[in-house]
């Protein structure tokens, strides 16, 4: 492991709900909760989860798009809330962000030679033969030639539109990206060749990755390490190779059998039920009304993430060393 250069601390982010009528106690989602992590130098690493769990939000907040309840993110050692509007816009310059849908984070008014250089115009980088010849580098860096600076979004492919967002993204030569999303539109051949182009330019660029997905085949293959995300808390964390072979956590194990044979199709019951969030008063495992291995202490105390090997920690009672039914429970799965 290298030095970190983002720093995750306890960070939450509620949304409040809407009250049905006056009367009624304020309510909130929790969309981030407890969340702690870091990643470091050069690594891609992987949010994966369910739709609704929080992996984009927790994303956003990391790049202050939306600011968090409590908590820190710190860039390099420094709490990047504490940044004024001048050392934010400064920062803007070393994080950026790879959206889901490509064609709804491109202005359908402006060609691409002008969404390519806006970075450059924001940031006062160069005049204007400067950042037009910059531009043409990157969209080549990318995979499209010089003829794509006069066209529009609506002219391009799924594929052609994501290089254009990844170009917007590395122009400024960033340390740090979030792609969220980034492949999940795409069809499998091009999802390969988008993954291949992040991977040339992260040899080059020297990037660090965070990247958010519900594709665990595509995370796997890309990511050094996995966090897996559950009702806005990271319930498991380790490297990739441990954690697809030996995942600990039955959301995990859960997740990880949809994409076994169908002859290993049963594990799948591991997530009989649906998502939906607690309200802001009870303290829980968020998985206990879904997981069929859940005790009573589940329903009432939340577990804490601990060391189950080197790199690889989990949040689950089953782990716990005080657990006096530990290797009877684990018998059964």
């Amino acid at each position: 492991m290298t030095t970190p250069i983002i720093e995750v601390e306890d960070l939450h982010k509620f949304f409040k709900q809407a009250r049905k009528n006056s009367l009624d106690k304020n309510k909130y989602v929790r969309a981030v909760n407890e969340v702690s992590f870091s990643l470091c130098e050069g690594e891609s690493f992987g949010l994966v989860g369910e739709s609704g769990s929080g992996k984009s939000t927790l994303g956003q907040v990391i790049l202050q798009l939306i600011k968090q309840t409590s908590g820190t993110v710190k860039y390099r050692g420094k709490n990047v809330s504490s940044f004024t509007k001048k050392e934010l816009k400064a920062w803007r310059r070393q994080v950026q962000i790879v959206f889901q849908n490509p064609y709804a984070s491109l202005n359908p008014k402006k060609s691409i030679g002008w969404t390519v250089e806006e970075p450059l115009h924001i940031h006062k980088i160069g005049d204007r033969v400067f950042r037009r010849q910059r531009a043409i580098e990157v969209l080549e860096e990318v995979g499209l030639d010089h003829s794509f600076m006069d066209r529009y979004p609506h002219e391009l492919s799924g594929g052609q539109r994501q290089r254009i967002a990844i170009a917007t993204a590395i122009i400024l030569e960033p340390e740090f990206i979030v792609i969220d999303e980034g492949v999940s539109a795409l069809d499998v051949s091009v999802q390969a060749q988008i993954l291949n182009l992040l991977k040339k330019l992260q040899r080059k660029y020297k990037l660090t990755y965070l990247f958010i997905s519900h594709d665990l085949n595509v995370v796997q293959y890309f990511c050094n390490r996995i966090a897996v995300m559950y009702l806005g808390e990271i319930i498991e964390i380790g490297k990739t190779v441990e954690l697809g072979s030996s995942p600990k956590h039955p959301y995990t194990k859960g997740l990880f059998s949809s994409i076994l044979s169908i002859e290993e199709a049963d594990e799948l019951k591991l997530l009989e039920g649906d998502l939906h969030r607690f309200s802001n008063d009870i303290e829980a495992c968020p998985f206990h009304d879904r997981c069929k291995f859940a005790m009573d202490i589940c329903q009432s105390v939340k577990p804490k993430r601990q060391k189950v090997g080197n790199y690889h920690e989990v949040g689950c009672h089953l782990y716990d060393i005080k657990n006096e039914n530990k290797e009877s429970i684990l018998k059964v799965n």
